[in-house]
């Protein structure tokens, strides 16, 4: 039987794997260093392993949501205007998601970061072929991870507002969650998505688990993750690089599998969007549209 730990604590998903041992004496020292909440789990293989949990934040319910005009404008006021632009876009599919989705099941992880959003626009080959631009924009805000749930949702949403972008009549292929043809085809994209963007974070954590006989980590949703399909020895600067590449191709895949589903190939080599056609059809080209027929 395959050996698998949590990368989420079990009773209390935010706090996630920090360290592991099969000692109880260091898995201790390291709980007495930690400056943050923790958690203990001792797993009984027949070599017992013992995980180190950490969390920094409380789960808070979505109806907390209360992004109202003044407190977004205070909060991404420094940033460049193509940064703000999309904030402002991505609160409003944020919110459009929680208004469709049954609230008690939509929680935050995680406070609101917009500057991560800047940071996400200065690393898309803009003017690029479209499906490689849309790819990096959704990637990009993926790997960020600027808002407190939902930015593969929100991210898949700029994907598509990308490629209107270039071509408005553009009909995006069904991928509202409770249809059997997005379980199909999307949902496999976001697994691994969701793999690829947890192995990049933990590589010398989940190289510690491997080196313990670990086979599998279970992060929330029950997505599985083999340690034997990664490459996990490596610095974990080159490893923030390596799956970042990896995630990128991941969603320009996804782009172009998009255009092909929608029956577009004509935009398949089409060039995509500079940075400000992008912004400015976010600005222009959405003020009617209802965000919710998105979700």
């Amino acid at each position: 039987m395959a050996r698998l730990v949590f990368y989420h604590h079990p009773q209390a998903e935010n706090f996630s794997l920090k360290f592991s041992s099969a000692s109880v004496a260091e898995i201790l020292s390291q709980r007495e260093q930690s400056d943050e909440s923790t958690k203990l789990i001792g797993y009984p293989f027949e070599t017992p392993v013992y995980v180190l949990y950490e969390g920094e934040s409380e789960i808070e319910s979505a109806q907390d949501i209360d992004f109202d005009q003044e407190w977004l404008s205070d909060r991404i006021r420094d940033l460049p205007r193509a940064g703000q632009v999309v904030a402002f876009r991505l609160v409003e599919l944020l919110e459009a998601a929680v208004d469709v989705r049954d609230e008690d099941e939509f929680r935050l992880y995680k406070e609101f970061e917009p500057q991560k959003i800047q940071q996400a626009l200065d690393h898309v080959s803009w003017g690029a072929p479209l499906p490689t631009v849309a790819g990096e924009v959704m990637s990009n805000l993926i790997l960020r991870h600027s808002l407190p749930n939902a930015n593969h949702r929100t991210g898949i949403a700029m994907l598509q507002f990308c490629i209107e972008s270039v071509e408005p009549d553009f009909e995006m292929p069904r991928t509202h969650v409770d249809d059997d043809t997005w379980r199909e085809w999307v949902d496999p994209y976001i697994v691994d998505s969701k793999r690829l963007i947890t192995v990049r974070r933990n590589n010398l954590r989940f190289k510690q688990l491997e080196e313990l006989n670990v086979d599998l980590v279970e992060r929330k949703d029950g997505i599985q993750i083999r340690l034997a399909e990664f490459e996990l020895d490596m610095h974990w600067r080159e490893a923030l690089s390596e799956y970042a590449e990896q995630h990128e191709s991941h969603c320009t895949d996804f782009a172009q599998s998009v255009l092909e589903r929608a029956e577009r190939d004509d935009l398949l080599d089409r060039q995509g969007p500079t940075k400000q056609e992008f912004i400015t059809y976010l600005e222009d080209g959405l003020v009617e549209r209802d965000f919710r027929e998105m979700f």
